[in-house]
């Protein structure tokens, strides 16, 4: 049964791609280009771009194997291409607020009655070890990624694994920040 809007939460696609809709009509011009001038560029992110197809994978040196099936339909929810070292790059940004949006991005929503999310906007809200964790991960056919930053020490750590179909990224993530923050037997696991 449908529940009134600000009642419960589940996580969907369609706010990021309305949200590129609107990006895009407010800078008049295509989000793969205003993404890469305004904020790609200033942050030295030289191998990050959205990739609107329509082949599935973008062109150039280092790309994935091919892919059976078309590009991402949308942009905002998906199409975002990038190296390991652009997304420790955005991450240190963020944890640094370079580009001027982390408090904005990392502020968890609340329900209408008050209730905290364990999500803010467009990260999983996590605590690790007494350690306030931002977490994304994503997907590809054959490409698993996962993403944390944890501002307080400066940590940024991200994951890629190409040929995966699993969800060993996030038992790895966990260990990982265990050896940075120490154990944390008691974390949550984002899915």
């Amino acid at each position: 049964m449908p529940r009134r809007p600000g009642t419960a939460y589940a996580y969907s696609n369609a706010g990021y791609v309305c949200l590129a809709v609107a990006v895009e009509r407010r800078a008049g011009r295509p989000l793969p280009a205003f993404a890469r001038e305004r904020l790609f560029a200033s942050l030295r992110m030289t191998r990050t771009l959205f990739w609107p197809g329509p082949s599935p994978v973008p062109d150039g040196p280092g790309s994935v194997a091919p892919v059976a099936g078309p590009a991402p339909l949308s942009l905002g929810d998906g199409g975002a291409w990038t190296t390991l070292t652009d997304l420790l790059r955005w991450g240190q940004a963020l944890n640094t607020d370079e580009p001027g949006i982390a408090p904005l991005l990392q502020t968890p929503g609340r329900l209408d009655d008050g209730t905290p999310l364990d999500y803010a906007w467009g990260v999983g809200v996590r605590e690790h070890a007494g350690h306030r964790v931002y977490r994304h991960g994503g997907g590809w056919p054959g490409l698993r990624a996962l993403h944390a930053r944890v501002p307080a020490p400066g940590l940024t750590l991200a994951l890629i694994a190409l040929d995966d179909r699993t969800e060993r990224r996030v038992t790895l993530m966990d260990g990982l920040l265990d050896a940075y923050l120490g154990s944390s037997s008691s974390s949550p696991i984002m899915r």
